[in-house]
């Protein structure tokens, strides 16, 4: 019974040391950034020769004809809301369940977001609830691949082309995921991207745009480079309001590297969470499913609790720390429930469900195995002891 008494309440932990996570770099990456730190040149304008490498590279990955670097995964979605003239009157569907930046940029430009419910199985947004959301005011669809699962792309489109709406693929997490063969981001209108620290591929920060329309590149060229698609300080003429959403040298030329290993990163994040289901399989956990023809690379491994076990969410990520296996909240209230967008008055009952019993495993490249039996160990003795807790009540 000792042995067995948790962490939080004085028992031993599971984990020898508190839980690190590995870095997401190599020496790949690093001897890159020392050259461009020896050239001595960080930035030139969004058109240094590294960046515009960058952008080739990552639309040749994805096949597509065009691609603008941003300053990050939000700069890079407030680009395409920008660029498809969306504002004040017109109203925007995302899901409930996603970063700020997807809904916050519709509020930039005085437009409106609407929330869509997400499904139980794989947390993404709904299909079926997309178009008892759609008015005469829908302008766009903001389609998040939430965790590195993609969503339902057929449905979505079709619903798209019925209704003549432009869609936007938030792909911050679910960069190299699949939909029937073909890569997340090419399936929409419009691709968004982010290379955070946590992502799949990182360059600390930095965004990235991918279209095969000519006319929304074009725009997006301008909207990056303060609204001239000309070089700003030859000519310091502008055509429209922009912005300065210029990724630098340094931050392109950690991309390219990163883009050329994140075939084998997303691999090992797929076996890190196939460890992950396996060990866990007797549990009670609900995890992410892999719904429909699709490629999931595991931004995370996401899990929700027993519905018994929902008002102990917080405190059973309390006691993993205290056994020195850390999990994460992504993200612990939707985004409807927020103080930013509550006044809105919208409900999402699924995704409020969802967000009060989820969590998330880390399976990042370089993760050891034995970390991950540790803390599918810690798991079971945590749920051991809130199963005999809720039967004694």
């Amino acid at each position: 019974m000792i042995q067995n008494k948790l962490a939080i309440f004085g028992g031993k932990p599971v984990g020898k040391i508190p839980f690190i996570k590995p870095s997401p770099l190599s020496k790949l990456e690093i001897n890159a950034a020392n050259d461009v730190l020896k050239s001595g040149l960080l930035s030139r304008a969004g058109h240094g020769p590294i960046v515009k490498d960058f952008e080739k590279n990552f639309a040749r990955y994805h096949d597509v004809k065009y691609a603008i670097s941003t300053t990050s995964g939000t700069t890079a979605l407030h680009t395409a809301i920008c660029a498809l003239g969306i504002g004040q009157g017109d109203e925007v569907l995302v899901p409930a369940l996603t970063f700020v930046s997807t809904a916050s940029v519709i509020l930039q430009e005085k437009a409106t977001p609407v929330f869509v419910d997400i499904k139980p199985s794989d947390f993404c947004m709904n299909s079926i609830e997309i178009e008892r959301k759609i008015t005469k005011k829908t302008k766009a669809i903001i389609v998040v691949h939430l965790y590195g699962h993609p969503a339902d792309m057929d449905a979505i489109l079709k619903i798209a082309k019925k209704y003549n709406i432009i869609v936007i693929e938030d792909c911050a997490q679910a960069h190299g995921a699949k939909y029937k063969q073909k890569l997340v981001g090419t399936l929409g209108d419009i691709g968004c991207f982010s290379f955070y620290q946590t992502k799949n591929m990182t360059c600390g920060e930095g965004g990235m745009i991918i279209t095969n329309n000519k006319n929304i590149f074009r725009d997006c060229v301008a909207l990056v480079n303060h609204g001239q698609l000309k070089d700003v300080v030859k000519t310091y003429d502008y055509d429209r309001i922009g912005f300065n959403y210029h990724m630098t040298e340094l931050q392109a030329t950690i991309g390219n590297v990163q883009l050329t290993r994140l075939e084998t990163m997303n691999q090992e994040r797929r076996i890190n969470a196939s460890l992950y289901r396996s060990l866990l399989k007797d549990t009670e956990l609900q995890l992410q499913e892999d719904v429909g023809e699709i490629e999931h690379v595991y931004y995370s491994l996401t899990a929700l609790l027993p519905l018994s076990f929902t008002k102990k969410r917080n405190w059973f990520l309390d006691a993993m720390n205290k056994e020195n296996c850390e999990l994460n909240r992504i993200y612990p209230m939707p985004l409807n429930k927020t103080s930013l967008f509550k006044p809105l008055g919208q409900s999402c009952p699924k995704a409020e469900d969802v967000c009060a019993r989820l969590f998330n495993f880390y399976v990042n490249p370089g993760i050891k195995r034995k970390t991950i039996i540790n803390t599918c160990k810690a798991v079971k003795k945590i749920l051991l002891y809130l199963k005999k807790e809720h039967e004694t009540r």
